[in-house]
């Protein structure tokens, strides 16, 4: 393995704990997204474009980085 715990052929070891590691990741995101839309749309009234916005936000978000984590180890 090298520095950044790849092994030769590239692919880093244990991905499927990666993999579970981004499903909360993506949660994160869309739970942290999401609320901080509600709260705008309580401070702003913008109801319910805030929440949506931030649920938009949040699965965009989480999907970008599903899709580039899971090409870097190779699943």
């Amino acid at each position: 393995m090298n520095a950044e715990g790849q092994r030769p052929d590239g692919k880093v070891p244990f991905g499927w704990v990666r993999m579970y590691a981004l499903v909360f990741e993506f949660l994160a995101y869309l739970g942290g997204l999401g609320y901080l839309g509600w709260w705008l749309d309580q401070k702003r009234g913008w109801e319910p474009w805030g929440l949506l916005g931030g649920l938009f936000a949040g699965t965009g978000l989480g999907l970008y980085r599903m899709i580039r984590e899971s090409k870097r180890i190779g699943m």
